[in-house]
């Protein structure tokens, strides 16, 4: 079975659910943006996605998940969202955009980061006030707050990229001067 065929129900009743439940994340008042679908960006090129998916001459790209929360303090609706890039060869690149809100012109991306060729993503989550961790179920402290956190499996210094990622990987990010700057060590 094809790994999106996996992905795209698995995350559309994981959203679902959160809907019925009042929500992810965070329960925190925040601003929405205004009412227009997010430009994404791979290698500074912007496109709109349209039912999952974004066709070019050179390639195709997926968007695997997304998360809205408040990632600057500001009050208004920002966005993740993890797309995966196939040009048609046998790699298939990963990719977080960072989008903030509060402009006119809606959702902005202001970081465009590489997550790997061939990993098998899990999760992408904005942590605010009420959130818990996907990995420990502890609650998120407030100092964390705005943290952008993706998890994912990735390939092993051993492995070869055609190979069944087996390390498991949680990278964060933040917005330090209205850019996505990476938290190590988190």
């Amino acid at each position: 079975m094809h790994l999106l065929q996996v992905v795209f129900p698995v995350f559309y009743c994981a959203m679902a659910a959160c809907l019925l439940v009042g929500g992810c994340g965070s329960d925190q008042s925040i601003d929405a943006a205004p009412n227009t679908s997010p430009k994404y960006s791979l290698n500074r090129d912007s496109f709109l996605i349209e039912d999952g998916e974004y066709k070019s001459a050179y390639s195709t790209v997926f968007l695997l998940g997304s998360a809205s929360g408040d990632l600057n303090g500001d009050g208004t609706l920002d966005e993740v969202a993890v797309l995966s890039e196939n040009g048609g060869g046998s790699g298939t690149f990963h990719y977080l955009n960072v989008l903030l809100g509060g402009g006119v012109e809606g959702l902005k991306v202001v970081g465009e980061k590489s997550l790997g060729d061939r990993i098998n993503f899990d999760f992408v989550d904005i942590y605010g006030q009420g959130s818990v961790s996907r990995l420990t179920g502890a609650p998120i402290r407030p100092d964390d707050y705005g943290l952008v956190v993706v998890g994912y499996y990735g390939h092993g210094p051993r492995q070869a990229p055609g190979d069944i990622p087996e390390v498991y990987v949680t990278r964060h990010w933040k917005i330090d001067d209205g850019t996505a700057v990476e938290v190590k060590n988190k």
